[in-house]
């Protein structure tokens, strides 16, 4: 029959009892580390320098800059404040810190006052160490460039988003030297503010530029006037139009001209006719001599229409050959005079930046002046208490690492059922202060194989030895086992190995034989197969111990170790080298062990590797009891080698020896 398990399904991953478990086992790691970090803060707060700061705030009116002075900008600087103020608010912060400024103030207060030699043995002691590059020179070696440098590391300007207000500290360890900064930043800052801003530093230049259109205006205002006088006009739309109009009204008086001209002379050829004929006339006025006098006036005026009308004909040929050479030149005219008005505007602009006082802009006014120093002490606690709590933070995240990354063993048993999902039957704790188990074939010392020096020496038969409480569960539990599992056989087969040489197979194979040997129900036998002929287990000295052939011989008379309690050893004496009872042998004895007279056949076997004999020996096993060494033996050797044992025969069941609970029993829920 089958055996039947109830267990409790735990769910994997990592849980609250591996971190606290990681913590409390490493807990001398972090602590050490805890200890740097407070010695660092401690020399830290001993040899750094005090520091100390003085403020400043400033008021930036946008909405006012230029309207009170320049009426030219006020509409464009009311639109600015309007709609980018952070903007600009930024643009006003990077000119308190540009490097620029800080070399001006720098060359204005001298490198040697910003810069002076470190003095005292606190100074020269923080530099060797290491803690803070205090100043890149000192003395008379130190450069503008090192005290901008100093200037820059030391201020701090910063504005709240949607105000107006620029907040501006510098902290330096001179006191003096604090305010002295700052004032001569703030002084400075207003003259660059308009050099960014403001044209004070172009009018030079506006001017000539102003001169330079007015003078490309008067030269074409004085081509168009000649061009204008050759063509007798002033305005080329306006003569086409005059001279069009002039030619039409010509033409039509013209043609009048020549009509009345036709008319008189058909009078006069009349006149003369009837003349000829002998006709006579009735009055003066129809004499041939007036007649002729109105046709010569009328030829005349028809001779003037007709020069005037030839000479506009002219005009206008003339205008249009010249048309081209107008338009550019008024062309020209136009953009010389949209210059002129533009660069007129600028000038005005330029003379106003130019007469302004920086210290008096009207957009810009200081809300708070430098104030006195005072101590600050703000980033020197932050940086002391960033290195103790970097201490403790380091500790714990190596204890961490090493406990839940880079460890692979099992640390705790609970970790066999919720990460392996391994069936854990029970486990042996760390007894005060020594391992539980000793190694396999190693002999007894003190305190490995009890929980006090005066049971050192004590086998784990006896029954002060501290192993047998937990010998006697695993018996409970096999008895139950046999018992669900109908094995009444005798005698049944029991087989205790493990997964390294100091996992403490023997002492639990030495102690779970005594206690099957004390219920009374038959003999033991005790077989230790991990050592030679020649040698006898630690724990055998001063008892008998047979070859296991003759210990299985019913006819052979053996003595006893104790009560119901027989040891035997693998080989025999005769036969030189280590024993080596491999697979075939073992299955040979087995009838030699079904006829035998024992109960219980306990096998002390060796550890699983890839050459034990214990792979195949387990298969012929009633029950299997694998022995983990807690914190010694990898998940993955553990995880490969219960899978192939029960790949064989479903009978294993594992104990973890030397677990030590780190965590405090009132904080260990999982224990």
């Amino acid at each position: 029959m089958a055996e039947i398990r109830r267990e409790t399904q735990h769910p994997s991953g990592m849980k609250l009892g591996d971190i606290l478990f990681a913590l409390f086992k490493r807990k001398r790691t972090i602590m050490v580390y805890a200890t740097i970090g407070i010695i660092a803060s401690a020399a830290l707060y001993f040899f750094f320098p005090p520091s100390y700061e003085s403020q400043a705030k400033l008021l930036v009116r946008y909405v006012l800059e230029r309207s009170g002075v320049d009426p030219v900008e006020a509409e464009k600087a009311g639109a600015v404040a309007n709609t980018e103020a952070d903007r600009v608010i930024g643009a006003e912060m990077e000119i308190l810190t540009s490097w620029d400024l800080a070399m001006e103030v720098a060359r204005a207060i001298g490198p040697q006052r910003l810069l002076p030699p470190g003095q005292g043995l606190v100074t020269q002691v923080a530099r060797a160490i290491g803690l803070k590059r205090l100043r890149p020179s000192s003395g008379a070696s130190a450069t503008e460039a090192d005290a901008a440098n100093s200037i820059v590391s030391g201020l701090k300007v910063v504005s709240n988003k949607g105000s107006n207000i620029i907040f501006i500290s510098y902290t330096n360890a001179n006191p003096e030297v604090t305010t002295l900064v700052l004032q001569e930043l703030l002084s400075r800052y207003f003259v660059k503010h308009l050099e960014v801003h403001r044209s004070a530093g172009a009018f030079d230049f506006v001017t000539q530029q102003t001169d330079q259109v007015r003078a490309r205006l008067n030269q074409t205002e004085d081509t168009l006037k000649s061009l204008r006088e050759k063509t007798g006009i002033a305005s080329l739309e306006e003569g086409s139009a005059a001279l069009t109009t002039e030619a039409a009204k010509v033409r039509e008086q013209l043609n009048a001209a020549e009509a009345d001209l036709a008319e008189q002379q058909a009078l006069v050829n009349q006149t003369v006719e009837k003349k000829a004929k002998g006709w006579r006339t009735k009055t003066p006025a129809n004499s041939p001599q007036s007649a002729k006098a109105k046709v010569a006036g009328t030829q005349a005026k028809v001779d003037a229409l007709k020069a005037r009308l030839q000479d506009i004909q002219q005009r206008t040929k003339k205008l249009s050959e010249l048309a081209p050479q107008i338009e550019d030149l008024e062309r020209k005219k136009e953009m010389d005079e949209a210059n002129y008005k533009y660069f007129a505007a600028s000038l005005e602009k330029a003379r106003v930046d130019e007469a302004l006082d920086p210290s008096k802009m009207p957009n810009i006014s200081a809300v708070q002046r430098p104030s006195p120093p005072i101590l600050e002490t703000k980033k020197r606690n932050k940086i002391l208490m960033g290195l103790a709590g970097g201490g403790v933070a380091l500790g714990i995240a190596v204890a961490l690492l090493r406990g839940l990354v880079l460890n692979r063993t099992v640390s705790r048993p609970l970790q066999l059922e919720t990460q392996l999902h391994i069936p854990l039957m029970l486990s042996i704790p760390y007894a005060n202060g020594h391992f539980s188990l000793p190694r396999n074939g190693s002999p007894a010392n003190p305190g490995a194989l009890a929980t006090g020096r005066r049971h050192a020496k004590l086998a784990p038969w006896e029954a002060n030895h501290f192993i047998r409480p937990y010998c006697d569960a695993i018996r409970d539990r096999l008895g139950l086992y046999f018992e669900l599992n109908h094995l009444t056989h005798k005698p049944k087969l029991v087989g205790v190995t493990g997964m390294s040489e100091d996992g403490g197979t023997s002492t639990l194979a030495a102690g779970l034989a005594a206690s099957l040997s004390e219920t009374n129900d038959g003999k033991v036998l005790l077989v230790d197969v991990n050592l030679g002929p020649q040698e006898v287990h630690p724990f055998f000295k001063g008892k008998p111990a047979y070859p296991l052939n003759k210990a299985l011989k019913p006819s052979d008379s053996i003595a006893s170790a104790a009560d119901n309690l027989y040891l035997a050893t693998v080989g025999s004496p005769n036969s030189g080298g280590p024993a080596q009872l491999g697979l075939k042998k073992f299955f040979d004895m087995m009838p030699n062990m079904k006829a035998s007279d024992f109960d219980y056949i306990i096998f002390d076997m060796p550890p699983l590797d890839q050459t034990s004999p214990t792979w195949g020996m387990a298969a012929f096993m009633d029950k299997l009891l694998l022995v983990v060494e807690a914190e010694k033996n990898s998940r993955d050797v553990i995880k490969r080698s219960y899978g192939k044992l029960i790949a064989e025969r479903n009978n294993v069941a594992v104990v973890v020896n030397k677990s030590h609970s780190y965590v405090p029993k009132w904080l260990d829920s999982e224990s």
